[in-house]
């Protein structure tokens, strides 16, 4: 059953990555802003566009931003409000992820970089304790967002194998309290 829950937590993650890089994406990577912007700003200042492709969209916080080119630390030719999302000021500091990176986080209900950088060695901790209080809600909810548009049957197929994982699991746990 252990080897069940590997796989179904493998496929999860490589149908999110798979998402990404079908839509064009360039797999998961993220980094931070290095300045704070406002909403009329066109490039990013961001610690690092190493990764990136060359013109892509990148989500900052929930705002979807389309560049059409970068240097070593900024994302140049910016058209904010991509995709009808919802143009903002954000601070230094603030992620910025490509939409494989955002798709996972989503999906988790919580960014795991981010706990990791301010949980430190106690997200060993954290992190099964948020995915149990985050992530399993957030698959229950399922949220029809994600599967519209041309990529759909991945993300169908990503509900089916987190709905498979959780059964597997609950299976699992059910087994272990068996008493024979």
């Amino acid at each position: 059953m252990n080897k069940l829950i590997a796989f179904f937590l493998f496929m999860m993650v490589g149908c999110g990555m798979l998402v990404g890089i079908m839509g064009g994406g360039g797999g998961v990577v993220n980094t931070y802003l290095t300045a704070n912007i406002t909403a009329t700003d066109t490039v990013l200042p961001v610690a690092s566009t190493r990764d990136f492709l060359g013109e892509d969209y990148v989500f900052v916080g929930n705002e979807k931003v389309f560049y059409t080119g970068t240097n070593g630390t900024a994302f140049t030719g910016c058209s904010r409000g991509y995709s009808n999302s919802t143009v903002s000021s954000h601070d230094a500091g603030t992620r910025v992820n490509t939409a494989v990176a955002s798709a996972i986080n989503y999906a988790l209900g919580f960014n795991i970089v981010a706990v990791q950088d301010s949980w430190g060695w106690a997200s060993i901790i954290a992190i099964p304790i948020m995915f149990f209080l985050r992530t399993i809600p957030q698959v229950i909810r399922m949220s029809t967002n994600l599967l519209t548009g041309d990529l759909a049957i991945i993300s169908w197929l990503f509900y089916i194998m987190a709905a498979a994982f959780i059964i597997t699991l609950a299976m699992t746990i059910i087994g272990s309290r068996r008493v024979t």
